[in-house]
C-alpha cells in the first residue's frame, strides 16, 4: 500500500494554493489556468498514483515541475491543461515505480523526457506517451546531457517552421509574378508572324550596294 508522506494533512491546502499561485503565475502568458479545486484535484490524484503504484514519497510531489515543463507545449491548451498534466503526472509515477527508471533518471530528467517525447513521438497523447518504451525516454535524456537538444522550445521550433515554410511561398508567389509578367511583356503570336513576314519582304527585296532597301537611294 503506498503512503503519500510529502505534507501533513493541516498543511496541505496551503501547500496546494501556494503551487497554484506560482503555476498560474508561470503559465499565464500561455493562456493557462489552473483553479483552486482543479489544483486540488491533481493532489488528490496524486494521492491515488502513490497508492496505484506502492510509492512512498517525501516532499511536495510533481505537480510544480510537470506544469513549469509542459506550459509551453503546442498541444496543451486550457480546455485539455488539467486532464494532461493530471494523465501525465500519472505516467510519471508509473515509470519512477520502474527500478530501472528510478535508477537511470532524476526527477527533473524524467520530466524533460516525457515532455519532448509528449511534444514528438507522442504527438500530444497522454496515451501513447504511457505507451512509449522506457529506453526511448532513456535515450531522450542521455542526449539532453550530452548536448544533442538545443534550449529551444517546440512552439519555437513550429514558429521557425511556419516561418521558413512562409519565406518559401513567398518565393514562389514572387517567381510566379515575374513568370506573369515576362508572358505579358512577350510579344504574342500574332505580332511574331508579321515581324518575320515583314522581314521576308525586306530579305526578298534585297539590299543595294548602298546598303538602302531594294538598291534605291535618296536625293
Amino acid at each position: 500500500m503506498g503512503f503519500d508522506l510529502s505534507i501533513p494533512p493541516q498543511l496541505q491546502g496551503a501547500a496546494v494554493r501556494e503551487d497554484l499561485a506560482v503555476c498560474n503565475e508561470a503559465t499565464a502568458k500561455y493562456g493557462l489556468r489552473l483553479t483552486e479545486q482543479q489544483a486540488r484535484g491533481l493532489a488528490e490524484r496524486r494521492s491515488e498514483a502513490l497508492r496505484a503504484t506502492g510509492r512512498v514519497e517525501f516532499g511536495r510531489g510533481v505537480v510544480r515541475e510537470l506544469v513549469l515543463g509542459f506550459c509551453d507545449s503546442p498541444y496543451l491548451s486550457q480546455e485539455n491543461y488539467e486532464e494532461t498534466i493530471a494523465d501525465v503526472q500519472d505516467v510519471f509515477y508509473r515509470r519512477k515505480e520502474d527500478s530501472e527508471a528510478a535508477e537511470a533518471m532524476a526527477d527533473d530528467d524524467l520530466v524533460a523526457a516525457l515532455r519532448y517525447a509528449f511534444d514528438h513521438e507522442a504527438a500530444g497523447s497522454t496515451d501513447m506517451l504511457a505507451d512509449l518504451p522506457l529506453a526511448t525516454l532513456r535515450a531522450h535524456v542521455a542526449r539532453v546531457h550530452a548536448g544533442d537538444y538545443d534550449e529551444k522550445t517546440q512552439n519555437e521550433e513550429f514558429e521557425e517552421e511556419a516561418a521558413r515554410e512562409g519565406a518559401e511561398e513567398h518565393v514562389r508567389d514572387e517567381f510566379s509574378r515575374v513568370l506573369d509578367d515576362e508572358r505579358w511583356e512577350r510579344p504574342g503570336n500574332d505580332y511574331a508572324d508579321n515581324f518575320y513576314n515583314a522581314y521576308d519582304e525586306v530579305y526578298r527585296i534585297g539590299f543595294g550596294d548602298n546598303g538602302r532597301i531594294g538598291g534605291s537611294s535618296l536625293g
